[in-house]
């Protein structure tokens, strides 16, 4: 099973990349998000997920662990294969798109092109709790910044980066960090700390 493949960007296409690592060529299928992280001549490590069908073996590629993680996540609501994956994740970085499944926001999810209503529900229905972990249970960055008020805004941004793979101690600082800056909603504070990180 490959974790991740490091090596020079030396070929892409609609949907697709090759790496050469040491002389062998791994095509990957990706998303529009990975694909335009990925630059020519550019030695580049990319997660990678590889699926094994009756009719051949098929590996996507994924610029960041987040997305990897979103893509896996999307791959197991029923009726979601790893082509349509790949497409939810072309019409929405995996940001946007865990903090659409957060809300629970339908009307962005059917933005995205071939994803329907009933699918895009879908996905709110299966993936909704995955989004969430019990903020409960969290040390809050109160401590490290005693002028922050802890809303819920705070504790969904510091949820979702930890659904998306994030350590609590990594999301609370990140979020601390972002709110510093001036971000207040809960869209806002996930984006900056993925700028911030």
């Amino acid at each position: 099973m490959f974790s991740y493949i490091c090596g020079e960007i030396t070929d892409y296409g609609e949907g697709t990349v090759t790496v050469d690592v040491n002389g062998v060529g791994f095509e990957l299928s990706v998303s529009d998000y990975t694909l335009s992280e990925c630059h020519l001549g550019q030695k580049q490590k990319l997660f990678v997920f590889m699926q094994v069908k009756e009719d051949g073996i098929c590996l996507f590629g994924f610029s960041t662990a987040e997305e990897k993680i979103m893509f896996s996540q999307l791959n197991s609501v029923s009726g979601i294969g790893c082509k349509l994956a790949q497409t939810i994740l072309s019409g929405m970085d995996p940001t946007a798109l865990a903090v659409a499944i957060f809300n629970g926001d339908i009307k962005a999810l059917t933005k995205i092109k071939g994803l329907g209503k009933k699918t895009a529900e879908r996905i709110v229905l299966e993936l909704k709790e995955k989004m969430v972990v019990d903020t409960a249970e969290m040390v809050l960055p109160v401590t490290q910044n005693p002028d922050l008020k802890v809303n819920k805004d705070i504790q969904n941004a510091i949820a979702v980066l930890c659904s998306l793979g994030k350590s609590q101690a990594e999301a609370e600082r990140l979020v601390d960090a972002a709110s510093k800056l001036g971000a207040t909603t809960t869209e806002e504070l996930i984006n900056m700390a993925f700028r911030i990180n």
